[in-house]
């Protein structure tokens, strides 16, 4: 058996290799039911892949018989349920419970219809979805931080390495169901134009989830037109998040400091030609019939 919520993998239970079924959330005894209850199915099972050998015209000498139960819950009432039972992969009759009726779809299915629409098996059913399901999710979920759907937070950005090696970086996290899709694009095409890797979609400590996709781009590529693309169930549409050109931000630092020695080299010379005036060593200016000449800076840096 696997149990999941939502698209979250809870607890895994196998007859050889038996795994914990969150006792302390369910209760201390909580596993010894659930095995108990496990080893009742497999014999019941087996019943039934002995019966359904009778009728089966392939004469395989093996075959798979699952079950598929699920529920839903919003705001704690109770939505829908589904049960499937499917022979060898493929569903021999399913029912949800919306419809209130069982769906054949195998020849297959119809031989087990007597039983699956008597009182007994439709009490034992409606028992087991709410006991097993509806029951168990919400104690899970009252002691869990799984919580609403949450979109994810998405972030671009670059970075030029000193040997012109280019790498985009995508980032989305606080996302919630944890199943989401980053893509690079390229003008209208979706594909890999260099060396992409991902971290993983990896857990949050407030039970969200985050990814990052990079990707090095492959030498002489200018890294134009690239952006990233994210789909995730809480986005109504595709999302896309263009990657901005090359960063000019290290040429700030050296117009600043082009600036400021232009503006101690101005302040100096002024300073030091206001000085000289006032010693009475340079004339400010002199008047002839073509006008009036302005001779301080020429005498500035004459001997005294």
């Amino acid at each position: 058996m696997v149990s999941f919520i939502d698209d979250v993998h809870l607890c895994t239970y196998h007859k050889l290799n038996q795994t914990d079924w969150m006792s302390s959330v369910l209760c201390a005894n909580f596993s010894e039911k659930m095995q108990t209850v496990l080893l009742n199915h497999e014999e019941n099972f087996h019943r039934l892949i002995h019966y359904l050998e009778q009728n089966d015209t392939k004469n395989e000498k093996s075959h798979t018989l699952q079950l598929y139960a699920d529920c839903e819950l919003e705001d704690d009432i109770q939505v829908d349920s589904h049960v499937h039972l499917a022979w060898d992969g493929e569903d021999l009759f399913r029912r949800d419970e919306q419809q209130g009726y069982w769906i054949f779809l195998k020849p297959m299915g119809y031989v087990l219809k007597p039983a699956v629409e008597s009182p007994f098996w439709e009490s034992v059913r409606r028992d087991y979805v709410q006991k097993y399901c509806f029951d168990i999710m919400r104690k899970i979920l009252r002691y869990s931080r799984i919580h609403k759907n949450v979109p994810p937070q998405v972030t671009v950005s670059r970075h030029d390495d000193l040997g012109g090696t280019i790498t985009l970086f995508c980032t989305a996290t606080g996302f919630y169901p944890q199943s989401i899709l980053l893509g690079w694009k390229k003008g209208y095409e979706h594909a890999i134009w260099g060396k992409e890797s991902s971290s993983g979609i990896l857990p949050n400590a407030d039970g969200t989830f985050y990814l990052q996709v990079t990707l090095e781009l492959l030498p002489g590529d200018p890294g134009i037109g690239y952006t990233c693309v994210v789909e995730h169930t809480e986005l109504k549409s595709p999302a896309v998040y263009p990657v901005a050109g090359k960063s000019t931000k290290k040429a700030w630092p050296m117009a600043l400091a082009i600036m400021l020695s232009v503006i101690l080299v101005v302040s100096c010379s002024l300073a030091f030609v206001t000085w000289k005036k006032k010693t009475g060593l340079i004339p400010p200016s002199f008047s002839n019939n073509y006008g009036t000449f302005d001779i301080s800076p020429a005498l500035a840096w004459a001997p005294a």
